[in-house]
């Protein structure tokens, strides 16, 4: 019966998102996005198991599906659900660390509060697959194209040299006395020109990779220190509840309203109606903006950062 139970929940959690077992808790399944490293490396999506004791109502999934598929009665899959209830809480009761399938394990601590320990991520079916990757910088490519470009310019400059070097040698070669002061001046002639067309190469081979180099270092530069930033395309939502129906989430919104909530809104996703009391569209505001409600808001210490793509 207890693995039973669980089946249903390890297979409905990364359905719904959020699986309630009445009168013990909810189970809320949290995906962080992808993020982008300094050292251009990408971590994919990942899942993480809230466990939130003070959603105890029955939402229903849970026994819908012991319903359906053992083609038993509501009635008798909502029975189930409390024997199994309250075969856990008697073996948190003796202080006994109490095994909770894939999901993780529970124990309680001397005030008697549950407490939930996750054991492994569950991979939900649309990020199944994905695995960190690397990919170059843009200041990393110009620095190795600068730097073939300065190995090929070089190469042609060394070139260029061996071939004057063995034109002035051909001739310099000693020359019969017969007309030498004709092809002397013709000889000192050549190699003027020779000479000053290899400096004026060397000149224009030494400004051409300074002018490159300063071209990437003002490049690379450019990419340190004004990192271009952007955009998810989400929307972070600091998440206080939420009802399988409408009308229930509207019931609950109201109630949260009248707690000081005023900006309290619904959001949509996965079957599923949500309560959100601020959304964001950057992550780490978001994340700031949690930790300080959490502090503020004691009853709403179980409160969970919900991301949607910003359609």
């Amino acid at each position: 019966m207890e693995k039973t139970i669980l089946t249903y929940l390890e297979f409905s959690l990364p359905i719904h998102n959020c699986v309630i077992i009445p009168d013990f808790g909810g189970f809320i399944l949290n995906m962080e996005p992808a993020v982008f490293l300094s050292n251009g490396e990408i971590n994919p999506p990942k899942n993480s198991i809230v466990f939130n004791p003070e959603l105890n109502h029955n939402d229903g999934i849970i026994a819908s599906y012991i319903s359906k598929n053992e083609n038993i009665s509501y009635n008798a899959a909502c029975k189930r659900i409390k024997e199994f209830v309250a075969t856990i809480k008697m073996g948190l009761k003796d202080g006994k660390t109490v095994p909770f399938g894939n999901l993780g394990s529970f124990t309680s601590d001397n005030g008697g509060n549950i407490i939930f320990v996750q054991n492994i991520m569950i991979i939900h079916p649309g990020l199944f697959g994905l695995y960190p990757m690397g990919i170059k910088q843009l200041a990393e490519i110009d620095k190795i194209t600068f730097r073939n470009k300065r190995n090929l310019s070089l190469k042609y400059t060394i070139g260029a040299i061996a071939a004057s070097v063995a034109a002035i040698t051909l001739f310099m070669t000693p020359v019969s006395i017969k007309d030498s002061n004709n092809k002397n001046s013709q000889k000192a002639d050549f190699i003027s020109t020779i000479t000053s067309s290899l400096s004026h190469y060397q000149d224009k081979e030494v400004e051409n990779v300074s002018n490159q180099a300063y071209s990437t270092e003002q490049t690379g530069n450019t990419t340190e220190e004004n990192p271009a930033r952007p955009k998810s395309g989400r929307l972070y939502y600091i998440i206080v509840g939420g009802e399988d129906t409408m009308d229930r989430a509207n019931n609950l919104l109201a109630k949260i309203k009248n707690n000081g909530f005023n900006k309290a809104n619904i959001v949509e996703g996965g079957d599923r109606y949500r309560i959100y009391v601020s959304s964001f569209d950057d992550k780490t505001e978001a994340e700031s903006f949690l930790d300080t409600f959490r502090k503020e808001n004691p009853k709403f210490e179980s409160a969970w950062l919900y991301s949607k793509r910003n359609n």
